[in-house]
């Protein structure tokens, strides 16, 4: 069986999956295409596989198989606090791929290790064949001497006897552990012009003539070598063992597990089953953390008359009544963010406020959203301390929580708002709103009131 990677050339499939390659080449020479050509096939025979993914450009895997598990970024399956372990243990039983978006995280590395060294432990069970895909090699194994255990380096060495393979791509050969560069037994070289990467790919292509029309070539151009051809390509669109033998590929077929199944285990959140024929039942009430309002409901009463008497009777005519009053909670989304200084490693800490329609929230003496923030600078909505809600029952048939909050969504505006910026928590809180209902015959107005600060509040 072969990776097909261009029209009639192909890569064993046992050399990928626990061999250790490599895919080398300037910054616009392809080199991340031809990794995401093989991610798509592999993802096609139904192959499991993880990729370290520093820039959120492999999440298009889900257009392939929707069996494809996203851990981090704003759009992931899971957070990057999963339970790597059992993480890695469901991606190898259902031959699910596995993509670790890092494009938001602070220390990359620190993850890397943690989610590797998982793997490493399951697989030294399981000895199934697994590939790991690494985006940008030079940054987590960089050639320095450290006194510090490298789990990248641990795999290169001694991973191919747990089944597990090795894919790297790095823009700089010259900057790589010469460990785990000295491991690859195949790879295709990409367009590379700097001297001192050319002087590093002697140990790998040794040919002279080879270095030199290597800084010849076009984007998606590559020069393979350990493949079995030594023919130039270009790369195609992306659409019983005795121990201590390399496990072997054997046959594979699509993932046949349910993702959503395998999601609820690594979230905690299986749901208990119902007897046949029985309805859901509904909650009586719903446990959020809520601001405690700090204004009664008679205080909101007697605000919302004043206002009904200015706006219908100032001539001392019939004016608008009272008709309903609501206390009611609505959702923002507290994000806790970093900013990076000029010190290495140390970062300032502040939080926003976002609230449902993607718009930052200020709470300066009224809560403040949208247009009345237009022309306010960000930076001023930003807090040195989120604020301490307690916690109360709400009714939840009676509908007193105002929708959701999409965390998602929040943490991409986030992003926008602020670059540069890394969301390091998010959380759910919600403020104490009244929705009072004014009448004047069969005319009917909708009124807001902040339940803290007693301002007049736009419900829309």
């Amino acid at each position: 069986m072969e990776i097909n990677i261009s029209g009639g050339i192909g890569v064993d499939a046992q050399t990928v999956m626990t061999g250790r390659g490599c895919v080398i080449g300037q910054s616009g020479s392809g080199k991340s295409f031809l990794a995401g050509v093989i991610a798509e096939e592999l993802c096609r025979a139904g192959m499991p596989f993880c990729v370290l993914d520093t820039e959120g450009e492999y999440g298009s895997l889900k257009s392939v198989s929707q069996n494809v598990i996203i851990a981090g970024g704003d759009r992931g399956d899971v957070g990057l606090d999963v339970d790597f372990a059992r993480l890695f243990e469901a991606s190898i039983r259902d031959d699910m791929p596995v993509v670790l978006d890092l494009s938001d995280s602070v220390d990359k590395n620190e993850i890397a290790q943690k989610a590797l060294g998982a793997l490493y432990e399951v697989e030294s069970r399981e000895k199934r064949p697994y590939l790991v895909v690494i985006e940008e090699a030079d940054k987590f194994v960089p050639q320095v001497v450290s006194r510090k255990p490298n789990i990248i380096e641990e795999i290169g060495v001694r991973g191919r006897k747990r089944g597990i393979g090795l894919f790297i791509t790095t823009q700089r050969p010259a900057n790589i552990s010469k460990n785990v560069l000295a491991q690859c037994s195949y790879g295709f070289i990409g367009k590379l012009t700097i001297e001192n990467d050319l002087n590093a790919l002697r140990m790998l292509v040794g040919s002279n003539e080879k270095l030199a029309s290597i800084t010849r070539l076009s984007t998606g151009e590559f020069v393979p070598f350990g493949t079995g051809s030594e023919a130039q390509f270009k790369v195609k669109a992306r659409t019983a063992r005795h121990i201590g033998m390399t496990p072997s590929v054997g046959s594979y077929r699509p993932a046949s597990a349910k993702v959503a199944s395998v999601l609820r285990e690594l979230k905690g959140s299986r749901p208990a089953a119902r007897p046949a024929g029985e309805r859901p039942r509904a909650s009586a009430t719903v446990h959020i953390e809520a601001v405690e309002a700090q204004v009664t409901e008679d205080d909101a009463r007697a605000y919302a008359g004043r206002l009904a008497r200015r706006r219908f009777g100032p001539f001392g005519g019939a004016g608008e009544s009272v008709d309903l009053i609501e206390l009611l909670y609505m959702p923002l989304g507290v994000c806790r963010m970093r900013f990076p200084t000029r010190r290495k490693n140390e970062y300032m800490e502040y939080s926003c406020l976002v609230g449902r329609g993607r718009e930052l929230v200020r709470l300066d003496n009224g809560i403040r959203t949208g247009e009345e923030l237009s022309g306010v600078s960000p930076r001023k909505c930003l807090m040195t301390r989120e604020l301490e809600p307690g916690t109360d029952n709400v009714d939840a048939s009676k509908g007193s929580v105002i929708g959701g909050m999409d965390e998602r969504e929040a943490r991409a505006y986030v992003k926008d708002v602020f670059p540069g910026a890394y969301v390091s928590a998010f959380r759910t809180i919600h403020v104490p709103v009244y929705r009072i209902t004014l009448r004047k015959g069969n005319r009917v107005r909708i009124l807001g009131i902040d339940g803290i600060y007693g301002k007049k509040l736009d419900l829309r």
